[in-house]
């Protein structure tokens, strides 16, 4: 008996809870009553939350960043000097916050309804009925009945029965682990094979599992090169942002300018440094990428799998689920000399019946053969995804054995059949073999006179739409390679009916050594009769030249490779161990739903580098132009008010409409690098429009305001070029995106040069609001804008080309040494 004190608030009466323990009968499980006391006691499997964000953390998480920190801090000090007209950035960034957090939160939902339908259940006994309930509602003594494929979830005792266990997700080691009556059983291990009846020690905290804080049944995050990039333009701009608006602020005193003057300075400088939108986009455009996914019921895992799910160029597969659709028919049987007193017909089934597995075979096997009951046994061994056999041992009969033919059957056994095995092989069958032994199983080892009393072949159904799938990837750059534990020529004719390349190249790994598996890893595009282990050692070799790896599995089998993969997709109909170490999966076990999920990823990443192109352009020109200011000791030319052009109509409509576009171009290139490619450019065309205008200063006689309104201009205009060349080659949607928001700019340029502190382009006028005169750009500084203007594009083009250039010259001169 335990007395079990709940969690209680200050001051309360804490209840004493007396919970009495036992070993409940294996047929009746605990009552209703004994789970009620213990799910009030603390006694459930409830654990900390998994890793879906609450709406309170997501709004957090988009509200108290760096950057609108910096924002907020910028608004305040514009407030106290009431310049009221700068804070239109303010405006900008809620709506970008707000439109993150409405996206953010709109994917979760999707999600967790999505989560919903593929969280783990287990099966208990309780008062006298089998009932599947999910596993947080297990409680301590609660019978659990555990069979092939599930994930053990709180930590057990087997009752009865035996098992095969994989401890690989708390230990690294994958050789199974078999487990009888008296053994425990830790949370977070899987089954591979067998079944039994287990007993709940342990839950929710107490459990081996969440000792360990729950990182080893958690799926591993993948590498994400966005994700590195992002955080290093966090770093950069964040370290240096402060320190250079200091200085600035101090400069701009130094050279006589007003306080406020200096302080509306040095915002318009900081605002401008800030790409606070760049995140908000990618935040937005991933979330809205889940989103997507979710509707075409893919349940995503881990947001930051969707940019290598753009990157991947090798996909391996398993053949059962993914190229055939998971079911089978027994085509034919062949029958040998049979000494076992029980013909094929009634071994088979009678077998089946102490085995109690299901799977697709054991389907099939049972449509052709019908059920049996079962009789008195002395020995089994459990289906294993490394032994590829399972094999009885009755009182009266013997030993049968059924499995692979080259497993089941040893030396001579097996070259009797060998040929009749060859000859379906080749034909895209799978040959399973039925033997027999009069002796027994010894201590889990077969007799070793098993001969042979009949092969069962049996066919898989190719998928409908896996050719087409199949095709799409050869056309998208993205090499496929089938990873079996079947025949190699059984999987390699199926793999050619399914319009694999290369499907000839097949090779059984049987036997092979780590160093073969790795040479073998690039030349082959079958590989058959793979171990679990050989699994995870081909994606890790695969990787090791440079791939980048999606894998897709539905087994226990497959989870250290899929735990290796860049990118794992599991099917929703496979077993919950899978699913729960997957990046993704596909809710509807649907192969043909796999280009849906590339085409999102490269959707995804193609986009936002896009819109990264807009937001640093004006981030790497404000600080080029807040370093000019410092060191001619002059004051930053542009306010905050005056960058709404560029944040509104250069980067911000523009980057979302672009980041909702169809992209399907495969990724290539480091992210920062093509961003920075890019988006250099037009910043130091930007800069050295900056330089003339300050150089002809003097000769012009340009005062501060003309200056502004110079320098303003043509880098809003210098803006649109860099958009332009981000929305090559245009379609309808692009050009209309183009001409309005170019239109808009001309508008506000000639219309509202007062809000933008400009002069007129074309006439004096009287503002409407203050009255105050806003004179005309003179003819020789309005000249000087348009040589500016005109010169933006092809000087941009220069500078874009300078990098190319001194590359093909290195190239010329390494080839001129080369034939001396």
């Amino acid at each position: 008996m335990e007395q079990v004190k709940p969690k209680s608030k200050k001051h309360e009466v804490t209840e004493v809870i007396e919970v009495i323990r036992h070993d409940p009968d294996l047929t009746i499980g605990l009552t209703y009553e004994e789970v009620e006391q213990r799910i009030h006691a603390g006694m459930s499997n409830k654990v900390s939350s998994g890793s879906s964000k609450t709406i309170k953390a997501i709004v957090l998480s988009n509200v108290l960043t760096l950057f609108n920190l910096l924002n907020i801090g910028i608004a305040t000090w514009l407030i106290t000097i009431g310049a009221f007209k700068d804070l239109f950035f303010v405006v900008i960034i809620s709506l970008n916050v707000g439109i993150g957090i409405y996206q953010e939160i709109r994917a979760k939902k999707t999600i967790d309804k999505l989560s919903l339908l593929s969280a783990p259940t287990g099966s208990v006994i309780r008062d006298k009925e089998e009932q599947e309930i999910m596993i947080q509602d297990l409680v301590l003594d609660d019978i659990l009945k555990l069979s092939s494929g599930k994930q053990i979830s709180a930590d057990c005792v087997v009752r009865s029965g035996s098992i095969e266990v994989n401890e690989s997700l708390l230990t690294g080691e994958s050789d199974p682990i078999l487990k009888k009556p008296g053994d425990e059983l830790l949370s977070g291990s899987f089954v591979v094979s067998g079944h039994c009846f287990a007993q709940v020690t342990k839950t929710g905290k107490e459990s081996y599992i969440e000792n360990l804080s729950r990182q080893a049944k958690k799926y591993r995050k993948p590498k994400s090169d966005l994700l590195k990039s992002l955080r290093m333009v966090i770093r950069t701009v964040g370290l240096l942002i402060v320190p250079i608006g200091a200085v600035l602020f101090w400069m701009q005193l130094q050279g006589g300018a007003t306080y406020q003057e200096a302080v509306r300075g040095t915002s318009g400088a900081v605002v401008g440094m800030i790409p606070s939108g760049l995140f908000l986009l990618t935040s937005t455009t991933l979330a809205v990428g889940v989103l997507r996914l979710a509707q075409n019921n893919t349940l995503v895992q881990e947001l930051y799998c969707i940019e290598m799910l753009a990157r991947i160029d090798t996909l391996c597969l398993d053949k059962t689920g993914t190229i055939t659709d998971g079911t089978m028919a027994v085509k034919t049987v062949i029958e040998y000399v049979n000494a076992s007193g029980m013909p094929v017909k009634k071994a088979i089934p009678t077998m089946m019946a102490s085995l109690e597995e299901k799977n697709l075979t054991s389907e099939a096997l049972e449509l052709k053969f019908g059920t049996a009951r079962k009789i008195k046994t002395t020995n089994v061994i459990p289906f294993s995804s490394s032994r590829k056999l399972s094999a009885v041992e009755f009182d009266k009969y013997g030993t049968f054995v059924l499995g692979a033919p080259e497993f089941a059957l040893k030396g001579e056994a097996y070259k009797e059949i060998s040929q009749d095995v060859e000859k379906y092989s080749k034909e895209g069958y799978r040959v399973l073999a039925l033997a027999h032994s009069k002796n027994g199983i010894d201590q889990d080892k077969l007799p070793s006179d098993v001969q042979a009393i009949g092969l069962i072949i049996i066919e898989d159904t190719i998928r409908p739409d896996a050719i087409l799938t199949i095709e799409y990837f050869k056309t998208h750059g993205v090499d496929v390679k089938v990873i079996s534990g079947d025949n190699p020529m059984t999987v390699s004719h199926i793999s050619k009916r399914a319009g694999i390349d290369d499907a000839d190249k097949y090779i059984s790994l049987d036997g092979m050594s780590d160093k073969d598996v790795i040479r073998a890893a690039d030349k082959y595009t079958v590989f058959g009769r793979v171990s679990p282990g050989q699994k995870k050692l081909l994606i890790a070799s695969l990787k090791q030249s440079g791939r980048t790896v999606a894998m897709t599995g539905d087994g226990v089998n497959d989870i250290l490779a899929l735990k290796e993969a860049d990118t794992s997709i599991a099917m929703a109909s496979g077993s919950e161990a899978a699913r729960n170490v997957s990046h993704l999966v596909l809710m509807d076990s649907n192969f043909s739903s796999m280009p849906k999920v590339v085409n999102e990823g490269r959707r995804v990443i193609n986009n936002v580098q896009k819109g990264a192109v807009l937001f640093l352009t004006k981030t790497i020109f404000s600080f080029m132009l807040a370093i000019i200011a410092i060191l001619s000791k002059g004051s930053y030319p542009i306010t905050t008010s005056q960058l709404f052009m560029i944040d509104f109509l250069v980067i911000g409509i523009p980057s979302f409409v672009i980041a909702l576009e169809p992209n399907t171009n495969q990724v290539r290139g480091k992210f920062l690098m093509n961003v920075l490619k890019r988006a250099l450019p037009g910043a130091i065309v930007v800069v050295l429009n900056t330089l003339v205008i300050f150089a002809l200063t003097p000769i012009l006689n340009i005062d501060k305001t003309q200056s502004s309104t110079l320098i303003v201009i043509s880098a809003t205009f210098t803006g649109f070029m860099v958009l332009l060349r981000v929305l090559r080659p245009f379609t309808g949607t692009r050009k209309i995106l183009f001409t309005v928001m170019f239109s808009l700019f001309i508008v506000a340029v000639i219309v509202f040069p007062d809000f933008f502190e400009f002069n007129s382009l074309w006439k004096d006028y009287f503002t409407s609001g203050t009255g105050e005169l806003v004179s005309r750009l003179p003819v020789e500084q309005f000249l000087l804008l348009i040589v500016l203007l005109q010169a933006s594009y092809p000087l941009m083009t220069v500078v874009s080309s300078i990098p190319g250039f001194i590359r093909q010259q290195i190239k010329n001169i390494l080839m001129k040494l080369a034939n001396i």
